[in-house]
């Protein structure tokens, strides 16, 4: 389909998602690589009405292969909210991929600061789900950031 008509990656379904954001939810990384690669129009910001783009899906669903694919196609994915304020990483650490995790902070480490609009930070997420090595890496990752600004900063 793709071939007759690329506009087809861009439309919205029954459900309200593109099919960029089908094949990344479920774990499709070959079709999510197809996709990418016909990509002239940003179909990684395209997000369903709730602000969660493909991204947001597949750091969820801990599919580490396809984070990958999204943020070498848009390194500035990692920073994107939905409407509740919350990046991919709010959403990896509601799973448990930390290799996940660790591809986000890698793409962007400041993503560890970014609050949602209840003012809680992936660090917050993590304490509340109660997953041990999560919350253990996104606490370094956040104290390795804090350091580093703070080092940046003193020289």
């Amino acid at each position: 389909m793709l071939r007759h008509d690329r506009m087809f990656a861009k439309t919205f379904g029954p459900a309200n998602t593109t099919p960029l954001i089908s094949a990344a939810t479920r774990g499709h990384a070959e079709v999510v690589k197809l996709l990418l690669e016909q990509d002239d129009f940003g179909l990684g910001e395209m997000a369903k009405d709730n602000g969660k783009n493909a991204l947001h899906f597949a750091a969820r669903q801990g599919h580490m292969e396809i984070v990958k694919a999204l943020l070498e196609k848009d390194p500035q994915l990692a920073r994107r909210n939905d409407k509740k304020g919350q990046t991919a990483l709010h959403m990896a650490v509601k799973g448990t991929n930390c290799d996940v995790l660790r591809a986000l902070v890698d793409a962007d480490p400041a993503i560890v600061m970014l609050p949602d609009k209840n003012g809680n930070t992936a660090l917050h997420v993590a304490t509340r789900k109660k997953r041990a090595e999560v919350f253990i890496l996104c606490y370094l990752y956040t104290i390795a950031y804090m350091i580093t600004v703070y080092l940046e900063y003193m020289y």
